[in-house]
């Protein structure tokens, strides 16, 4: 598969730590798949409140702020895939967690701090380690090829996910994904990492948030906070459609056809986006957002699982006209930048700084509304929430 992306969609050759990462990232998302669509359902299942859940996401996510500069850190002293290999067993923890959430209720408390310690190990590591290796001018196609290998090998996991939900129960579904978790870390080993441990400051990484200069421009780090409107989506969409459907097994076959038919349009953006000139991927994400945008607005109106379907795929597919421009972008500097890491850190700062505002107003929210007028107001939200994508500056 690998080869034949090198010939006939790259066009160069991938380095092996690219393709470790692509292998051990497929891994991992078809484990995280099975279970990330029905994890909020649980949550809710579990409390009866949608106000309850979105506390425990606001508790993760302001945690993760405040903590994410450590994972900068670690990262820094011990090396990307190193880290990323310390993650997952945090991951696996936090499963394992949850599924006891039932018999200790003090479990919630040990989950947050599971999913944080897993968070904060992982993304930085991963966006630098991906940046690092990948070459220069096919930035967003080895982007694009590392989510389409993973959109492919995930297609069944959500109908898998739903199967094992349907038959055994959360506490099964917990055990697999665990198990399919840990076999994850085993490609990232294939080759020795060459890694060179350097510093790194967690008071700038806050300083830079705080008062942005130089090339952590404002107006980034206002279109960097705009992806926390998935988080809304991550989390209510799921609880949304089951009301509607009632099924497990049929939210997971709906996100798995979702998943195929998004799948090859991944390479088209991803080779797009490299083609691209600054000026032309800042049309291309202005023209995305405002279709995006439209598309929030439609998912409170679905009613069966036709419209489901059509509003989950057509939104997936206008976000890759937003998603492909920016982490061009924010990848193309990897490969000549020692800071890069601190850049990284600067957009998962921002990232993060916006989902904990939109999380905690959602959670008011939530206090005061419910029923349809909720999901009105909190997907109307994140629609307009959407639309501080057009606030990119790209160099």
């Amino acid at each position: 598969m690998f080869s034949l992306f090198s010939s006939h969609y790259l066009r160069h050759n991938t380095r092996h730590e690219i393709t470790e990462l692509y292998i051990s990232i497929a891994i991992k998302n078809f484990a995280f798949s099975m279970i990330a669509i029905f994890e909020p359902l649980y949550l809710y299942n579990l409390y009866n409140s949608i106000s309850i859940v979105f506390l425990y996401y606001a508790a993760v996510y302001t945690l993760y702020f405040v903590l994410l500069p450590l994972g900068g850190k670690a990262a820094a002293k011990y090396g990307f895939e190193h880290c990323i290999f310390y993650s997952i067993p945090f991951a696996i923890l936090y499963f394992l967690s949850l599924s006891q959430i039932p018999n200790y209720s003090w479990m919630i408390f040990a989950t947050i701090m599971l999913v944080v310690i897993h968070r904060i190990l992982f993304w930085p590591s991963y966006h630098t380690d991906f940046a690092h290796y990948s070459a220069s001018g096919f930035k967003g196609r080895e982007m694009s090829t590392m989510t389409f290998i993973s959109t492919v090998v995930t297609i069944v996991g959500p109908i898998i996910g739903g199967l094992i939900l349907t038959k055994y129960g959360f506490e099964t579904l917990f055990i697999v994904v665990s198990i399919a978790s840990l076999i994850s870390i085993i490609p990232l080993f294939a080759t020795k990492e060459k890694f060179e441990p350097h510093s790194f400051s967690c008071r700038k990484a806050f300083i830079r948030i705080l008062k942005p200069y130089g090339r952590y421009k404002k107006r980034n780090l206002i279109a960097y906070s705009a992806f926390s409107e998935e988080t809304v989506f991550l989390i209510a969409w799921p609880i949304f459609i089951f009301l509607i459907l009632k099924e497990f097994y049929l939210i997971g076959i709906l996100m798995g056809i979702s998943a195929l038919l998004i799948a090859i349009m991944n390479l088209y953006f991803g080779k797009l986006s490299d083609k691209y000139d600054a000026e032309k991927r800042k049309r291309l994400l202005a023209s995305s957002t405002w279709v995006y945008s439209i598309f929030c607005f439609l998912r409170p109106f679905v009613g069966s699982w036709f419209s489901i379907l059509f509003v989950d795929f057509f939104s997936k597919i206008s976000k890759m006209g937003i998603v492909y421009p920016i982490f061009t972008f924010i990848y193309s500097g990897g490969g000549r930048r020692k800071d890069f890491l601190e850049y990284v850190m600067f957009f998962e700062l921002s990232l993060s700084l916006g989902r904990i505002i939109i999380i905690w107003t959602v959670f008011f929210i939530s206090l005061y509304l419910s029923g349809p007028i909720f999901y009105f107001t909190i997907f109307t939200l994140s629609g307009l929430w959407a639309l501080l994508f057009r606030s990119a500056k790209f160099e």
